[in-house]
């Protein structure tokens, strides 16, 4: 009888096996740099003041937050930082922050007092 009922868990452990291998691969695939895995992609396009868009592509993983958008054709990396309220993304000279599906995009190289070089952006389809 112990045989019998080892014999009928033989499938539950072997489909257990698959989806582990198959998470494990997926993972493997993850974007990531250095080890840091990326496992949520997601782009969003944004419909900005003056008729501008931005599309963003966003990098998450549990640790560690992305994002990558191009600003006068050059691509610009940004890593979240801290902030009070909203996501603020900042690479280079530029930052990015958003709250829900609104954002602003600041050149950091500009006066305070500036205006932000993108205003206003709402996530559209």
């Amino acid at each position: 009888m112990p045989d019998r009922l080892m014999l009928s868990r033989i499938p539950a452990v072997a489909l257990l096996a698959a989806l582990c291998a198959s998470a494990t691969a997926q993972a493997a695939r993850a974007p990531g740099i250095d080890g840091v895995r990326f496992p949520e992609v997601r782009t969003m396009r944004y419909q900005c003041d003056g008729g501008k868009t931005l599309t963003v592509r966003y990098f998450n993983s549990p640790d560690n937050q992305a994002a990558v958008f191009r600003i006068e054709g050059k691509p610009v990396l940004a890593v979240s930082t801290v902030s009070a309220s909203g996501a603020r993304y900042v690479g280079g000279r530029y930052e990015w922050w958003t709250k829900g599906e609104s954002g602003t995009l600041r050149d950091l190289m500009q006066a305070e007092n500036a205006a932000p070089a993108l205003a206003n952006c709402h996530a559209g389809p």
